[in-house]
């Protein structure tokens, strides 16, 4: 079946979202997105590159054509099919430096992961990282959209208790230090911040 997407009117950021999402959901042998500029078309294949998606543009009549075919689209599953497993959260900030930077980058980072695909299949939570779990945390959204997806969330009891945020726990389940270990070194690729 093919699909065409209209998103003129709308910022390259608007689009890609809804691109992504009909690449992920739909059966199609190819996809063709309608934009009104090539700015915005040559945003979008940016995008689309950083995904490993090929893609083919083409003007016509004013308007810009991004066109995405089937074959690219299983190349690009076989290519995502050798990410990351498990990632491992040990801070509530990413890097090190400005604390209001690193929050920034941190809830950057959960906006950005919940739209990977495939997700990582477990996230554990680990030291400060269990503060970004609980009522409140600034990723919370973003969590509950990944475990959605399927995505395990695991937040160090111990490290709950040390904190004393046993009972704020929102997102996930409490594990074992044991599970834990168990988990990483299972996982055929692990990230950890």
């Amino acid at each position: 079946m093919d699909y065409k997407i209209d998103v003129r009117g709308m910022t390259a950021h608007q689009s890609w979202p809804i691109i992504q999402k009909t690449i992920r959901e739909m059966d199609f042998r190819s996809l063709t997105t309608v934009t009104d500029s090539l700015d915005k078309a040559r945003e979008i294949l940016n995008m689309a590159k950083d995904s490993d998606i090929n893609t083919f543009l083409e003007e016509s009549s004013g308007d810009f054509l991004i066109h995405f075919s089937q074959t690219a689209l299983q190349d690009g599953d076989k290519f995502a099919s050798s990410k990351v497993s498990v990632v491992v959260i040990t801070d509530c900030t990413l890097g090190r430096g400005e604390q209001e930077l690193g929050k920034a980058l941190m809830k950057s980072y959960f906006y950005h992961l919940k739209q990977c695909r495939p997700c990582p299949k477990t996230i554990i939570f680990l030291n400060g990282g269990v503060a970004l779990t609980v009522e409140d945390s600034e990723v919370l959204k973003e969590l509950r959209v990944l475990t959605e997806k399927g995505v395990e969330i695991l937040t160090s009891d111990t490290c709950l208790n040390y904190y004393g945020l046993s009972s704020r726990l929102a997102a996930g389940r409490t594990a074992s230090m044991k599970e834990i270990t168990q988990r990483m070194h299972k996982a055929e690729n692990t990230i950890i911040i």
